[in-house]
């Protein structure tokens, strides 16, 4: 009896470091790369095991290894769900660099991503690392563990869970985050628009200037003030846009 009890706790242990690791393993908040392996590790361990300290100590023990292995699998879903929801965040924002940086003749001008290891635009990358600078002032980053506690008083260990409120929620936030990116880049493309239209009308108007001579240096100049002054005007914009994904995310883990 003391043996079964044992292993029931151990195994719901194994569980909590499953789902939390899961989480940390898909969230950018907290490093995707394997430079930060180590860390994200000892993160894993660390959460699971409080988590595991102030909720669940105990499932049943699995009859075989079958069973424990869709067991894992679950938590593994729960944990990936809620790391693609919140990853969304930042994932709006890059996607609106990309689209401004197509205006603004940055797109072959692309680095290495340090989040994800691939490629962006160089303007895609400075929205990122303003979403990445807001998400911590804003303490999003407190929320988002807020939430997996959340998830354990909402699918406990071992126990069915509906997968239902997930896909509509994620579903959700996939279609908002388009709509929120086009919104966010909407006033650049107005800008680079009327630009646009002024550099036509002044070769019109003086057919002896080569507009190919200084028209890209304009556009970038002017793409790029524009840009920094929006990034701080639009900032309760993404306050309300996170939020709202916030409020998203809680409800598919409704407890």
């Amino acid at each position: 009896m003391d043996l079964t009890l044992l292993e029931g706790h151990a195994i719901a242990m194994l569980m909590h470091l499953v789902r939390a690791g899961a989480f940390l393993s898909v969230v950018p908040f907290f490093g995707r790369q394997r430079d930060s392996f180590f860390l994200r590790l000892i993160l894993s361990v660390s959460l699971g095991s409080m988590f595991w300290w102030n909720g669940q100590h105990t499932i049943a023990v699995p009859s075989s290894l079958v069973e424990l292995t869709v067991v894992a699998a679950g938590e593994c879903l729960i944990g990936f769900a809620l790391g693609f929801a919140l990853s969304l965040l930042t994932a709006m924002l890059s996607s609106a660099g990309e689209i401004v940086s197509n205006e603004m003749g940055f797109a072959m001008a692309r680095a290495l991503d340090p989040d994800s290891g691939g490629s962006s635009s160089v303007v895609a990358q400075l929205f990122q690392i303003f979403g990445f600078l807001l998400v911590l002032q804003l303490n999003i980053h407190h929320e988002a563990l807020r939430i997996l506690q959340q998830t354990f008083e909402a699918c406990p260990i071992g126990e069915p869970f509906r997968i239902e409120p997930m896909w509509l929620g994620i579903q959700a936030m996939v279609g908002g985050g388009v709509v929120c990116a086009l919104q966010y880049a909407f006033p650049l493309l107005a800008v680079m628009l009327l630009l646009t239209v002024g550099l036509v009308l002044f070769g019109r108007a003086v057919p002896n200037v080569n507009l190919m001579e200084f028209s890209f240096t304009i556009r970038v100049l002017v793409a790029m003030i524009a840009a920094i002054y929006f990034l701080s005007a639009g900032t309760p914009f993404l306050e309300r846009t996170f939020e709202s994904f916030l409020v998203t995310t809680r409800s598919m883990f409704p407890v």
